[in-house]
């Protein structure tokens, strides 16, 4: 769904890439630091600190987006590259979700089920690029999905802006439809597969 509007995404923040790329700051450093202000986002997730967490979500995403970007305007893309982009999205959403179950695991009068629900919808998550990864490393194009990334992001955001009530509510829609996703992934493999 927001995956259509990359385009958009892209030329916005291509003014950015440029003056970095012109600065020689390395694409691998770009994705680096947004692993780091995803911990940090998590931290703040787990204190309770949303607003701030919201923000650091949304300008780690941001480094995500600039660092293939950045790789393409100085030529610098490579397959380490590739692959340290995709785990870092793991890694980063692993944090998030880590927080946030730390913080419901410290507040339980915000709700005991965050906890699980948290822990579901990490689950859910990865599943979604794990049947991704498994189906491109099978030879099988499978980037169909009713909850991919970029959605799961600006849930994220919304609900860290709303608080915890709301979180949980956004938890469960990413678990839910986390799995769908994966699901649906899995069908589209199912008949590629079949069909070959």
């Amino acid at each position: 769904m927001i995956e259509g509007l990359k385009p958009f995404y892209n030329s916005v923040l291509s003014p950015v890439a440029k003056i970095l790329a012109k600065a020689g700051i390395h694409p691998n450093a770009i994705t680096v630091s947004g692993v780091a202000l995803s911990g940090a986002a998590a931290y703040f997730c787990a204190v309770g600190h949303w607003p701030l967490a919201a923000l650091l979500v949304f300008c780690g995403s941001c480094m995500d987006g600039l660092d293939g970007l950045v790789s393409r305007e100085t030529g610098k893309q490579t397959r380490f590259g590739a692959v340290l982009d995709s785990v870092a999205d793991r890694v980063t959403e692993t944090a998030w979700f880590f927080g946030l179950l730390l913080y419901y695991a410290a507040n339980p009068t915000h709700g005991g089920a965050g906890i699980y629900l948290a822990f579901l919808a990490h689950a859910g998550s990865q599943m979604v690029s794990y049947v991704r990864a498994r189906c491109e490393g099978a030879g099988i194009a499978c980037k169909e999905g009713i909850l991919q990334r970029p959605e799961r992001i600006v849930i994220i955001i919304a609900c860290l802006l709303l608080g915890p009530a709301v979180m949980m509510w956004g938890l469960g829609i990413i678990a839910v439809l986390g799995f769908a996703t994966a699901l649906q992934r899995c069908f589209v493999a199912w008949r590629a597969g079949n069909n070959r």
